[in-house]
């Protein structure tokens, strides 16, 4: 019996969780997906740093381009998943995670794949998340997030 073993690619990624008004979040749904949620992201293109990366993707993915650096939130892996929501287990994915927060009544503006972005409350992300774990990861997190929300 002759077995097959795929080559499975790393990428690099990167993105932000964005502070809203009231302890929420930023999340986004791709034109393609039927109702998958995801935390703004992207690849890092050749030259570029994660941070960079990060702010690219949250500006091109929800229009928010004025945030304020917060942290570093670290960075975990998880198999890339299609805008649909399937886990594709050819690629995986390193994604290195910022922390913002944006100016008061920051309005979004979905663009390029992206049909809906939408400020998500903090006790909801569980439920909103379309992968297991960016769930874990951001369950990981929480402390520090819910922190951020309060210092002011």
């Amino acid at each position: 019996m002759t077995e097959v073993f795929q080559k499975i690619k790393r990428v690099r990624a990167a993105g932000g969780i964005v502070l809203g008004d009231r302890a929420e979040v930023v999340m986004v749904r791709h034109k393609r997906g039927m109702n998958t949620w995801f935390f703004p992201k992207g690849r890092v293109e050749a030259g570029e740093d994660e941070e960079a990366t990060s702010r690219r993707e949250v500006a091109e993915e929800t229009g928010l381009d004025d945030l304020e650096f917060l942290g570093d939130l670290g960075t975990y892996e998880r198999y890339h998943m299609t805008p649909e929501g399937e886990i594709e287990r050819s690629e995986i994915k390193e994604i290195h995670m910022f922390l913002y927060a944006t100016k008061p009544n920051a309005q979004l503006v979905p663009t390029l794949e992206i049909a809906e972005a939408k400020w998500v409350l903090l006790s909801r992300i569980a439920g909103e998340c379309g992968s297991i774990r960016d769930r874990a990861w951001f369950a990981s997190i929480y402390d520090r997030i819910r922190e951020a929300v309060t210092r002011d």
